[in-house]
Parts: structure tokens; sequence; C-alpha cells
């Protein structure tokens, strides 16, 4: 989201004059529950084409790259472990104490072109537990013993729903940035807000900006499900990192070698629960979750080991695997519109690149290596 190096200080000004004159209503959701609006699934096949569209566009002779998030600033093997000590209401689906997960992460610059990492930007972690077992979501299907999770650098995302969500990538690729943002105040602040230069990917507050459930749901009086425990996720570095802005356009991922050469690192896993279906909404990605309302509960811990992560092998495996947070137990549903809509987009595109570059899908087992 290039919108930060091209618009400047003048629209943080601009929006922060404006921003309460136009935000995004929260819909009217009860706590626990969902909202689906009319004509949605419309909406997602929508934004399925569109970036599709632009992919074949932008790579048309060469490798399909990711539509966001392209650029790899580490793809590194550790360990999630959850805690001994929490509560029995948290103990649901992963987080049974004690609990042993491999798992994969990959690190990125989340604007959709190959950019310097000097350049203001969301930044983007991708997890993937191994070796999970429990009773799955039914779609997309294609993986059997994951877990997703997705984070960003940022508390709040740049698009309350899909209709946004495929309105700031129209006019993105329309040439019309600038319309979306005097017309999305609310998301055009995130975005500005969101973007920064870090020194070390592990230094960054990872945030889900989505919300999942934490257990199954019940059953209410209108005969919808209503989820007892709707959470965001949040990570933590709870390590020392090192490293330091250099020239290099690839300072995050060479930093991140340099520590994880002959060091470890480090990162604590929380939950936030949902207190309020406005101030915590379900349906509106763009509000934050205040931490002092609702206090981040630690419920695991990710250990980084010693390792090496820059061989081309592992870069390829890396950019083939498929990151959906619909893989993964019904205990740890997806919530809300922009979920809903990853969880056919993010196939869709998944399968389009796979299919476009010649490769097959497969599941990381958590055992791989790589010289």
């Amino acid at each position: 989201m290039k919108t930060t190096r091209e618009y400047g200080g003048w629209m943080a000004a601009l929006l922060a004059t404006t921003l309460l004159q136009a935000c995004t209503p929260t819909p009217d959701v009860p706590l626990g529950q969902e909202l689906r609006p009319q004509g949605e699934e419309k909406i997602v096949s929508n934004i399925s084409t569109l970036l599709i569209d632009n992919l074949k566009v932008q790579y048309a002779d060469t490798e399909k790259l990711r539509d966001t998030h392209p650029k790899d600033n580490g793809c590194i093997r550790g360990t999630l472990k959850v805690n001994d000590n929490i509560a029995d209401a948290y103990r649901q689906g992963i987080f049974q104490p004690g609990s042993e997960y491999p798992l994969w992460i990959r690190l990125s610059n989340s604007v959709e072109e190959i950019t310097s990492d000097h350049e203001k930007d969301f930044r983007g972690l991708a997890m993937k537990l191994t070796q999970v077992n429990g009773s799955r979501l039914p779609l997309p299907g294609d993986e059997q013993h994951t877990q997703d999770f997705l984070f960003l650098g940022h508390d709040a995302f740049f698009a309350a729903n899909p209709q946004q969500f495929f309105d700031f990538f129209f006019e993105n690729f329309h040439g019309s940035r600038l319309k979306f943002l005097l017309t999305h105040p609310r998301g055009a602040w995130n975005i500005l807000q969101g973007a920064k230069v870090y020194n070390n990917p592990l230094d960054v507050n990872w945030n889900s900006v989505t919300p999942y459930a934490l257990g199954l749901p019940e059953t209410a009086e209108n005969g919808q499900p209503v989820y007892p425990q709707v959470v965001r996720y949040a990570l933590r570095n709870c390590g020392s990192n090192s490293g330091k802005m250099t020239d290099s356009d690839d300072y995050l991922a060479e930093n991140l070698a340099t520590q994880l050469k002959t060091g470890t690192g480090c990162l604590d896993f929380y939950i936030q629960l949902q207190k309020d279906p406005q101030d915590n909404p379900v349906e509106n990605a763009l509000i934050s979750w205040s931490e002092n309302d609702s206090p981040l509960i630690p419920l695991a811990r990710i250990t980084i080991p010693s390792q090496t992560f820059t061989s081309e092998a592992q870069k390829q495996f890396c950019e083939n695997i498929s990151f959906n947070p619909w893989h993964g137990l019904q205990q740890h549903r997806p919530l809300g519109g922009i979920n809903r809509a990853r969880q056919v987009v993010m196939k869709d595109l998944s399968d389009f690149r796979l299919k476009v570059n010649g490769m097959k899908r497969f599941e990381p087992t958590g055992n791989e290596q790589f010289e």
C-alpha cells in the first residue's frame, strides 16, 4: 500500500479533520454474532476476479507472485507451545496446556510489488501450525492437519468489509487511489498509522485485525450461531532482537538472518476478548480493540531456534505455501466479512498461482529440512 509515500503528511492532517464526520458505521450486531449482508457472495467473487486479472497483467511474462505481501522477509521454522496455566475457558482447539506444534512463519511487506524495506509499509506475518488434529472447518478443505494465523503490523485494517476491500483495489488498479483515501478516511488513516519501518521483523507488534471464535457456538433464540468467546490475536516480542537499518533494500531479512545464525527468537501469543459489540466489532475491521478495555491475555509462546533460511529451496517452498485462516479447527472459526472473503479469495488466488506457475498444492508437515 504505497499511499504513504505518494500522499505524505498533508493527508494525515486532512484525515484528522474529516475522520469523525465520515467514519464507517459499525453494523448493530449482538455480542458474539455475525451479520452477513445481502449480496456479499457476489462482492467476494468480484474481488477474486479483480485480483486475478491484475496478476495476469502485472506478471504477464514471469512467475506469478502473491497479489499482496509478495516480498518475503524471511521464511522461518519454530515451535508454538501452549502455556501450562491458561484458564479453563481458553482451553479450546489447539490451546491445550503444554501442547506443542511445529510451525512455519512467513514475514513480508504488504505492498503489491517488491519494494525496499526503507519504504513505509504494513508488514505481514503468516503462521502455519502443523501436526494439528481435531474437527476441522470444511472449507477450503485442502489441508488436514494445519492451523493458520494471519497478522499485520497494526491493530486495524484498511477496509471495514468486503465492499471496501474491493473498492480499495479497484481504485488502486485504475489510478484513483487518492479517490479512495478521500472517500474512506478511516481506512486511509489506518494505512498512514500502520505503515512504518522497523529494524527487525520480530520487533513488530503483530495483530490479527480480524476476529475469531474461541470455542464452538451456541444457538440464539433466532436460530443464529452465537460464539461465547470472540477474540483477536496478537504477537509480541519476548526476546532481544538484533540488527539496524542499513543501506540495503533487504535489510529486514538480512538482520533476521544474522540474528538466527547464532541466536534465537521468541514471540508471545495473546488473545484479546470481545467485550462490547460496538467497541470490539465483528463486522468492521477498521476499528482497533482497545487494550485498556480488553487487555491482552497470554496463551502460548513461539520459540524460533538458530537456523538459516536463505537457500533457494527453502525460499521456493515458502513461496508456494498457501495461507488461509480457514485452514484450521472448528473452535477457531474466522468471523466477520473480511474473513468470510478470505475463505474464497485466498483459495482462488492460491489455485491460480499454483496452476499457472506449474506447481502442485501441498500441505507442510513441520518436518521439512533444507540445506
